[in-house]
């Protein structure tokens, strides 16, 4: 009869307990509100952004551009380093005229590297650019 008694109490306590539970009754002890029940939100699925693909062969194609203007640059430094050598013969032997003409030549070789430097950080800076900030549709 003790054991009956017993088993009953158990069973009234535990439907008791989920019926406060599920009736949101009893407080999480995590939670700051009293009768809270705090519930997880649905996982998302990921959405493939369709520009994906655009945007990396986009990336690929300024990197590519990169490479061909580090390429130049290291061309024009190596002509540079030329006229530079035919502008101390010319100091040397006293021509005057190729003297003026090579310094000149070295002038503007000089500002065309420059710009082309500027160009490679800026298409660097656009290649980091590319995809993190999409443009707001209208």
């Amino acid at each position: 009869m003790k054991h009956l008694i017993h088993g009953m109490t158990a069973i009234v306590i535990a439907s008791g307990v989920t019926v406060a539970a599920s009736a949101g009754l009893l407080a999480d002890k995590r939670s700051s509100r009293p009768g809270h029940v705090e519930t997880r939100p649905a996982k998302v699925a990921k959405v493939q952004d369709p520009n994906k693909d655009a945007i990396k062969n986009q990336k690929e194609a300024v990197k590519a551009d990169i490479k061909g203007d580090k390429r130049d640059l290291k061309q024009d430094q190596a002509q540079l380093k030329r006229l530079r050598k035919d502008l101390k013969d010319a100091q040397r032997v006293g021509d005057r005229s190729r003297i003026a003409r090579d310094r000149a030549a070295i002038r503007r070789l000089e500002a065309d590297m420059r710009g082309d430097r500027a160009d490679i950080r800026d298409d660097k800076t656009e290649a980091k650019a590319i995809g993190k900030y999409p443009k707001k549709p209208k």
